[in-house]
């Protein structure tokens, strides 16, 4: 239930409170612009930088802060470090235009702990559509403005550690048949990277089977993040590329702007990388790996992790895999950013286990080794 939170601003308690930090015509404004047009939402706050954002956020509730990180007074590191202080659950977006500068720090922002980035529209980058930008951005505002909300003031503990992985806290959870599964899929979505490093910093080497990945990013992150899972962990992850052959042992994750679609032919699973049409306007989207990867292996032999995201992406993929015998789990909400394509999952019946972040590492290395 959200908390009835009283605007500084004047704005009704039940509208979701924004804060813009940065002042540039080129992203802030355009931000402010898309925000100023939704119902439900309040440009609370408008700051100059980091010092700015700080004050405001001690002084009156902000439920989502969208930073524009190529503005010259933001100092990225230091002022999410600072607004992480006054509140660790904030719901920060970063949001930039695309070049090398603001791959890098929007990477390093992501893996401090913002829930997500959005390529905003430049001159050099005609790909990237307005439209597009518009629905993220409203997209992100509510979305992530109602899981603030929905955390309220609590300060939330850890959750204890479940080693029962049938335990289930909301909907319906399959009973599972233990099998040795030929492949690992896991897909996510807002406050995946950070999700994503957690998950393989704890996760034991001895898990060989091959894992796919699908984390909705824009061209040019998947490669950094890639190689930050690859820095921070030990395990090998790259981007897909096409024509590679699957190996086990090894991450694959899905190019921005992609599909990645693992096929098999005589010669073994080989990766496809598909400039198809998006899927739940995503691309890349889980669905289209999930589609390839129940024909390449079938799906009695997949395990599937959906991990925090907003959206339903997976969902079909799931049941697929849960309906043909193979495995499904999703992270719990509490551990979730946004409880949006884990709870889809759920919701439906179509996985086997619901688990915190901290325990999924555990429940993959059992199901891989068929136990």
């Amino acid at each position: 239930m959200a908390d009835s939170i009283t605007s500084t601003s004047g704005a009704p308690s039940g509208t979701i409170q924004a804060m813009v930090v940065g002042t540039s015509d080129v992203v802030a404004a355009p931000v402010k612009t898309v925000l100023r047009g939704l119902d439900g939402i309040d440009v609370a706050a408008e700051a100059t930088d980091g010092i700015d954002a700080v004050s405001h956020l001690r002084r009156q509730p902000i439920d989502v802060i969208f930073i524009d990180i190529g503005d010259a007074k933001v100092k990225l590191a230091t002022d999410l470090s600072r607004l992480l202080k006054v509140d660790h659950d904030a719901q920060v977006v970063l949001v930039a235009t695309l070049t090398f500068a603001n791959v890098k720090n929007a990477m390093a922002g992501l893996v401090a702990g913002a829930a997500e980035f959005v390529q905003a529209p430049s001159r050099h980058t005609p790909h990237i559509a307005e439209p597009e930008f518009t629905r993220q951005i409203a997209e992100l505002a509510l979305g992530l403005g109602r899981a603030r909300r929905d955390k309220g003031t609590r300060v939330i503990a850890p959750p204890p550690a479940v080693h029962r992985f049938e335990h289930q806290p909301s909907g319906e959870v399959r009973q599972r048949r233990p099998h040795v599964p030929k492949a690992i899929a896991v897909a996510s979505s807002t406050g995946g990277p950070q999700a994503l490093f957690a998950l393989f910093k704890d996760l034991p080497r001895d898990v060989t089977q091959p894992i796919f990945v699908t984390q909705h990013m824009p061209p040019g992150f998947t490669t950094a993040l890639a190689e930050h899972i690859t820095r921070r962990t030990g395990w090998p992850c790259a981007e897909g590329k096409d024509g590679d052959p699957v190996k086990n042992g090894q991450v694959y994750i899905a190019p921005g702007g992609f599909h990645m679609i693992p096929t098999r032919n005589a010669g073994g699973v080989k990766i496809k990388i598909d400039d198809g049409p998006e899927e739940n306007f995503c691309k890349p989207s889980a669905e289209p790996m999930m589609r390839g990867l129940i024909e390449a292996y079938g799906a009695e032999n997949i395990l599937f992790v959906v991990l925090t995201g907003m959206g339903s992406d997976g969902k079909v993929g799931a049941k697929t895999v849960a309906d043909g015998g193979g495995t499904v789990a999703v992270q719990d909400k509490d551990s979730s950013i946004v409880w949006g394509m884990p709870g889809a999952v759920a919701a439906a019946g179509d996985c086997h286990a619901i688990l915190p972040l901290g325990d999924l590492f555990k429940f993959i290395a059992q199901a891989a080794a068929g136990k």
